[in-house]
């Protein structure tokens, strides 16, 4: 008797989920390990599975799990990295000797702040499998909503794994390391949550917007998301520009706008860097 074609349980995924965030709660509804539950419930899978399934999981993966799940191929492909391509990143893979220019196409092509290219970051850290202008080699802890992360019936978003939102627009509260959410309870302790106050929280819900409808309205204007996402690297790399490299009137304005946040300027990094 051949198996059945689809799974028993199969929950769908929630908006913007990870992929391995769904794959974990699947495989938490079959009591196993995810590398089981995919190793031998989809057969055409090849075994050495790629460590990060959130970067370019194998498309004979992707295929069986529509097969056994019911969910779109392409709402699969959009739980991973590789299905932002070219909105969030020109291309993947990019080899580690052409990530400067690929950092300088996507985030030099704008500018926000001034009216021509500002000056450059010098990126020596991109990963040296792929690379992408949102993602360096160490982009540091995960970090989630509090809040999201204690419902067993919701899950990680994949944009947390990037360094493009700093809150949960949906609970309104500052994204936190994931390690430390995980370890409040068995320590006895209260998770800090810490509420955000306009305007803080208005790039998030751009993003959020961008992400889930195509688009951002703009003073003056609706961007597509490719377009919203760019400004956006382009506004935080000039902001983290070092004063050094402008003239006065360039000076002034990052003075300004440091001043502005009540933050030290370029939030107090002193190495030459993009933000990450």
């Amino acid at each position: 008797m051949s198996p059945p074609r689809r799974w028993p349980l199969h929950p769908p995924p929630g908006p913007l989920e990870a992929l391995s965030s769904w794959l974990g709660r699947l495989a938490e509804r079959y009591e196993m390990p995810v590398h089981d539950l995919l190793r031998h419930d989809l057969g055409v899978v090849d075994p050495t599975l790629p460590t990060d399934l959130d970067v370019d999981p194998p498309m004979a993966m992707l295929m069986a799990l529509a097969e056994k799940t019911g969910v779109d191929l392409a709402r699969l492909r959009s739980m991973t990295l590789v299905g932002w391509v070219p909105w969030l990143f020109d291309t993947l893979p990019v080899h580690v000797q052409d990530a400067q220019s690929v950092f300088d196409s996507y985030v030099g092509d704008n500018s926000v702040l001034f009216a021509r290219k500002a000056g450059t970051h010098h990126v020596l850290r991109f990963r040296p499998e792929w690379a992408g202008p949102w993602l360096l080699l160490y982009p540091g802890a995960l970090r989630v909503c509090p809040d999201c992360v204690a419902d067993p019936d919701r899950g990680i978003s994949l944009m947390w794994r990037l360094a493009l939102m700093t809150s949960c627009i949906e609970h309104d509260c500052r994204l936190l390391e994931l390690s430390e959410v995980r370890a409040a309870p068995v320590l006895g302790r209260e998770v800090h949550r810490e509420p955000l106050e306009e305007p803080r929280p208005a790039p998030d819900r751009c993003t959020h917007r961008a992400l889930t409808t195509g688009r951002v309205a703009l003073p003056g204007r609706s961007v597509h998301v490719g377009v919203w996402f760019r400004l956006l690297r382009s506004l935080l790399d000039e902001v983290s520009l070092a004063a050094s490299t402008q003239g006065t009137r360039g000076k002034a304005m990052l003075r300004q706008i440091w001043q502005a946040t009540g933050h030290e300027e370029r939030a107090g990094l002193n190495v030459w860097r993009p933000f990450e």
